[in-house]
């Protein structure tokens, strides 16, 4: 009876985990939200309200942390139906520090989701799908703004069709970073430029790690904005900043030196076109726990328990016995099963997006999130 209840217990908890897995629009999760903070998502642009947000907050957020700094006059303009358009100079803030309607917070380790469209081939080289993180509201020489407060970083899929990790502590100073190195971009298209009328995906996680700052880009090519199955994301890049590796942007007058990390800092998050019309849709910010995102443990000793991924096969590491093995995806499907007892498992033919590893053994149920 007892082991029959545990048995429950862990399917329950499993399915928990699945659910946990996605976001509200039903796209993938690679970490999982920290517990006490509120997120941001575009829900509320799918209300059936056709709406033009200029120099504004909007209305009908449910955090009221919207706001417009546009550079033009254009604004938002929001369809009603789940999609925001921008056009010529805005740029799209989303302020947590406001507390008129939820508790006010601060986004440090932060993942960002969008699927972003470009409409027609205007706009600067460097503009495009360009998301700010950690700089404060009014950072970015804005009316009462002090150019010392931008401090954040930027991850950019530009419209020359190249990619990388923009730093900008001064504004607008900045130094960039890509797979490359240092005050390099790479080619995200193959030579080509940022493709028109095209869903692409974004994830940007920006994470504190041993006093270290980690940036990471994912991609979704593939959805075209219709991610059923949660998104087929596959890793563009990451870059740490040490302090060292950023350094030889313009910081004078400011009270920190170029090699100052942006640890916290302000916490807006921001998103922004140059010269170009872009949509946004299935927008979500989220505070994340990048701890948690390692072992997940059901039952039995972690510390028995590792894994080696490569891009064909997962090698289980355990010093208990294996029973079973499977994988699950985002939307809570099995997708491979194995019960020979291999500690060497698969995945050759396993589409590319966010899994669950579960694996039976003589000491419990372990379960292992990963992507592929």
């Amino acid at each position: 009876m007892l082991k029959a209840l545990a048995c429950f217990i862990v399917a329950i908890w499993c399915v928990a985990s699945l659910n946990a897995q996605t976001d509200v629009f039903g796209i993938s999760k690679l970490y999982p939200s920290k517990q006490g903070f509120a997120e941001w998502t575009s829900a509320h642009w799918n209300n059936g309200v056709d709406r033009t947000i200029t120099y504004a907050s909007d209305a009908y957020d449910p955090t009221n942390w919207t706001e417009d700094h546009s550079g033009s006059s254009y604004g938002f303009h929001i369809d009603g139906k789940g999609v925001m358009t921008m056009y010529g100079t805005p740029r799209f803030h989303v302020n947590p520090k406001i507390s008129s309607k939820v508790s006010a917070q601060v986004f440090t380790n932060i993942e960002f989701t969008a699927y972003y469209k470009k409409t027609g081939s205007q706009g600067a080289s460097y503009g495009g799908m360009i998301v700010g993180m950690r700089g404060a509201a009014n950072g970015h020489g804005s009316s009462n703004g002090n150019n010392c407060d931008a401090q954040c970083y930027m991850g950019r899929f530009r419209n020359d069709g190249k990619w990388d990790f923009e730093k900008e502590l001064k504004h607008p100073a900045t130094t960039y970073y890509s797979g490359s190195g240092y005050m390099k971009q790479d080619p995200l298209w193959g030579g080509k430029k940022l493709p028109e009328d095209k869903w692409i995906g974004m994830k940007y996680i920006l994470i504190n790690v041993n006093n270290t700052v980690k940036m990471t880009l994912y991609i979704d090519t593939v959805s075209n904005g219709n991610p059923v199955n949660g998104g087929v994301w596959q890793l563009v890049g990451e870059v740490i900043d040490n302090g060292s590796n950023f350094q030889g942007a313009d910081i004078s007058g400011c009270s920190y030196s170029d090699k100052y990390m942006p640890i916290t800092a302000g916490g807006n998050v921001f998103w922004r076109t140059d010269n170009d019309t872009a949509q946004y849709k299935m927008v979500s910010i989220r505070e994340i726990d990048p701890v948690a995102n390692e072992l997940i443990e059901v039952t039995g000793n972690k510390e028995k328990f590792s894994l080696r991924f490569s891009s064909t096969e997962i090698n289980i590491l355990s010093e208990a016995q294996i029973f079973k093995v499977e994988i699950i995806d985002a939307a809570g499907r099995m997708v491979l099963s194995d019960s020979s007892n291999n500690n060497i498992f698969d995945i050759s033919n396993l589409a590319t997006g966010v899994y669950l590893l579960r694996a039976t053994t003589s000491d419990g149920v372990l379960v292992k999130r990963f992507v592929h």
